[in-house]
Order: structure tokens, then sequence, then C-alpha cells
């Protein structure tokens, strides 16, 4: 600087103040540098921070964003994969279990039409009978047998009952006509409904080993020509074909309608 700036007067080389009017020229230099807070101040240095400012916080929302999008994408994936592949051998399991079930349900309900003519919803196959069932259920049971076997004379016998008498017969006259004579008494079964006169020719012994002879007589039966059992089985062999076949709740039924008849 070569004048004052104040008063225009020329500075001396090396002069702190100017000697006219006293202007410190120090206080000059030091208005005329730019300082720190000049520069940022500069209007393009704020435009570049405020740009910097904008483009940082587009960075954080767009970032901010991209995780929202993954972890969404994750839970919804999660959710597809938890409830949309369960294990298939499970749930095959379940449903065979269902089919079965519903196969077991349907048979057990099935509606079973009888030699007995009636009609019968068997419910539960377990039934049973034991070897020690009293008479009504044994005389029941020995002519299911022969009904169900074919028998000669037997079969379709029972059709149309409303129960059967048991008429035991120990007359000479009566075991005299039958080959295998039993513990001398013989057992008649009659259904009414087909033997209206009261008489019939279905008959069967029993042996002191529980043997039954089953018979159908005739005209040309005597004492003389007695008739040969048709079929000599035992009593426990009666019964396991009973139960094998699944007609215990038909025998039970039909014991319980059994008349037994002394003569």
């Amino acid at each position: 600087m070569k004048f004052c700036p104040k008063c225009g007067k020329k500075k001396k080389d090396g002069a702190k103040f100017c000697s006219n009017c006293g202007y410190s020229f120090t206080q000059s230099t030091n208005t005329t540098k730019p300082t720190n807070s000049a520069k940022s101040t500069n209007p393009r240095n704020q435009q570049a921070v405020l740009i910097n400012s904008k483009k940082n916080t587009h960075k954080l929302a767009w970032l901010i964003g991209l995780t929202s999008l993954v972890v969404v994408v994750c839970i919804i994936g999660g959710t597809w994969l938890f409830f949309g592949h369960k294990d298939p051998v499970a749930t095959n399991s379940s449903t065979a279990v269902a089919q079965s079930t519903n196969t077991n349900t349907q048979s057990n309900n099935t509606t079973v039409q009888n030699s007995t003519g009636s009609t019968d919803t068997t419910t539960n196959n377990s039934v049973k009978l034991s070897s020690d069932i009293g008479p009504r259920e044994t005389a029941a049971a020995i002519a299911y047998y022969a009904d169900q076997t074919g028998l000669d004379g037997w079969d379709g016998y029972l059709a149309d009952n409303n129960g059967i008498t048991v008429i035991l017969n120990s007359n000479d006259t009566l075991t005299n006509l039958v080959a295998e004579k039993g513990q001398g008494m013989v057992y008649g079964i009659l259904n009414e409904h087909h033997d209206y006169t009261g008489v019939t020719k279905n008959v069967y012994t029993i042996d002191e080993d529980n043997t039954v002879n089953i018979y159908h007589l005739s005209s040309d039966d005597s004492r003389d020509s007695p008739a040969v059992p048709l079929k000599s089985v035992s009593k426990d062999e009666i019964i396991e074909y009973i139960n094998g076949h699944g007609f215990a709740p038909d025998v039970k039924k039909l014991g319980s309608k059994v008349t037994l008849d002394q003569e």
C-alpha cells in the first residue's frame, strides 16, 4: 500500500500509522485479508455444503427403504415356508388315518341282510360267542351254522323267522330214527314260518365230547335204517365259524328269541 486509504496521503515505507490522519495501516491490512469466516460465508461454499447434505439425506433414506424391504421379504418368505411347506409325510399320515377311520366307521355301520330275513346294523364287530354259551345260544348257533353252510334241508330255513322253538325229545320213537343218539336227547329246530304243523325235520344231537350231529329227517328213516348225520362237528368249531364270519351279533339276537319246549 502506498497511500492512506482514509485520507489519501502518501504512506512512508514501514509506517504503521498515517502521519496525517492517524489511520492504522495494521487495521487496514487485517481487514483486507480474507478470513476463514469470509470463506465460510461464500455463497458457492454454502451451496456445496447444501448439495452434500441433500445427497447424504437421500442416501440415508434409500438405505432405510432398502433395509425395510429386505425385512418384509424375509418375514413373508419365512411365513410361506412355515405354513406352505408342511411335512408331506405327516400330512399324508394324517390323511391316511382320517381315511382309515372313515372306512372303519362305514364298515361298522354297514347294513347286513342275514338269513333270518331281518335287517341288522352291526355296530360292534368285536362281539364274540364264548365257549360256555347257554342252551338257547347253543341252539341258535347250531341252527345258524347249518343254515349258513347250506346243509340239506337247512339252507334258508331260518329266513323270515320271528324266533325259533327248540323241541327237546328223549322219546325212543324219535331217538331211534338217528344213527348218533348223543346223550339220548334229540333237539328239534322249529321255525313256525315254514312248519305250520309244528313238526320239524331239522334236528341234532350232542355227544358227551360236545360233538354236534346235524340231521334232516325224511320219511324213509326208521329204527332199522336210521338217518346218518349230514355233518358231525364240534361245538367249538361251530362257535369259531360264527365268530370268524361276524355272525355273533345275529346269533345272540336269535338266541334271545329261542323258546325251549320239553316233550
